[in-house]
């Protein structure tokens, strides 16, 4: 893990931004676990991009024909939340409004056994509204433990130990 996180900031100038970012998403899978419940017969880890996509094709190209735990991955990019419904990560874009995050991250967590990680892109106060990951441009993340746990997710000890910033409560 360690080398994995040291490859992509020092391969800074060799891959953009959200490559480096499309390959964090990758390696955050590989150490979240969802319950077995969390998956419908075909067994894909859906990945839905909230937002205007940073990603490009790029996410696409570097996802296809990856397997996390046996798991193909699916990509879905909507406007809204109802429209990502089944994902297992959600990524929030840039470009939403404090409140508007509220209201999705709100809306994720409502339901009962929702099972979803919710990853923001440098968004503040993203992790302090209830969201359980937020990405910062030079590949540092804080993380939501609480959050994880509603969500019923299990975070490896390695993401925890390498988190820049853990918020330990309950926004609510």
């Amino acid at each position: 893990m360690l080398f994995i996180l040291g490859f992509h900031q020092e391969s800074s100038a060799q891959f953009d931004e959200y490559e480096r970012k499309a390959g964090i998403i990758n390696t955050f899978a590989k150490y979240v676990n969802w319950p077995s419940k969390a998956f419908v017969e075909d067994g894909k880890l859906v990945l839905g991009i909230l937002g205007d996509d940073p990603f490009g094709d790029v996410i696409d190209n570097m996802f296809r024909n990856r397997y996390i735990n046996g798991r193909a991955w699916e990509i879905r990019r909507a406007q809204t939340i109802r429209e990502l419904k089944g994902s297992h990560i959600v990524f929030m874009a840039q470009g939403f409004k404090e409140e508007e995050i509220k209201t999705f991250l709100q809306e994720i967590y409502s339901r009962n056994n929702s099972f979803v990680l919710t990853i923001g892109d440098n968004i503040p106060n993203f992790c302090k509204n209830g969201g359980i990951i937020n990405l910062t441009p030079n590949g540092l993340y804080t993380l939501n433990i609480v959050s994880a746990n509603k969500a019923q997710l299990t975070i490896d000890v390695k993401l925890l130990n390498l988190a820049s910033d853990i918020i330990p409560y309950d926004p609510d």
